[in-house]
């Protein structure tokens, strides 16, 4: 138990921990400014060569790492979010657990998001991505337990959406390094693929790779009239 799972995922607006991610990351950086010239100064010694390294980590902790969060409905930019891997716990295997590959048959890590920015409430900038999921008890609806297995008389299902209230799991946002505005009477579309794969140092852990392009259009234009399309950007999260 439970029996099925279904991952999905969508376009938020989290403006409030998005920057609250970026002061962080700044204030992990200024501190760094103020370490480097306070050991120069008093000892001599030119910590600035383990700058960039320094950075790198900061930026991973703080910027791309995902965030658990307890989103409400309104911060939800799509009234279809998209399924991004379902779950057959009686027939999947270890393979199947280890993430979502590009390579894997069948694969659902594709979205295709269109943000018409009028329906938007107060035109909430795009902060990042969320992804939550739903299981169910219910009976077998693989082949060989439609035939063999017993009936569930009582199914019940469970869902971590926003729309269902609190729950321990509540959501990860996936938080962009700069908002995307959306703009009155313009529809913003966002495009690309997830991946997710688990962690060397911690299976039970997985990093997880947004590629994501954006353009837009007015609204009630068809796609083949983009007016600005942006180039496709790539970061890979860590899911703690």
């Amino acid at each position: 138990m439970p029996s099925h799972a279904i991952m999905y995922l969508a376009p938020i607006t989290n403006e409030g921990d998005r920057r609250a991610g970026a002061s962080e990351y700044a204030g992990a950086m200024g501190d760094w400014a103020e370490f480097v010239e306070s050991t120069s100064g008093t000892y001599g010694v030119d910590m600035s060569v383990l700058e960039s390294e320094f950075d790198r980590e900061q930026r991973e902790y703080y910027m791309l790492s995902s965030r658990w969060c307890e989103l409400q409905p309104d911060q939800v930019l799509t009234t279809h979010p998209k399924e991004i891997k379902r779950l057959d716990m009686f027939t999947c295997t270890l393979e199947d657990a280890k993430g979502l590959s590009m390579e894997e048959d069948g694969y659902s890590g594709d979205f295709d998001f269109d943000l018409e920015a009028d329906k938007i409430p107060s035109n909430s900038p795009v902060s990042g991505f969320a992804g939550w999921f739903t299981v169910d008890f219910k009976s077998r609806t693989d082949d060989v337990g439609v035939r063999h297995a017993p009936r569930v008389p009582n199914p019940a299902h469970l869902s971590t959406a926003p729309e269902e209230g609190y729950t321990h799991w509540g959501q990860q946002a996936f938080h962009l390094p700069s908002a995307i505005p959306l703009i009155s009477g313009e529809t913003t579309n966002l495009r690309g693929t997830l991946q997710m794969t688990r962690t060397a140092e911690n299976l039970r852990l997985y990093n997880c790779m947004i590629r994501y392009k954006g353009s837009r259009r007015k609204t009630g234009t068809g796609e083949d009239e983009n007016f600005m399309t942006g180039k496709e950007v790539e970061a890979v999260y860590q899911i703690p």
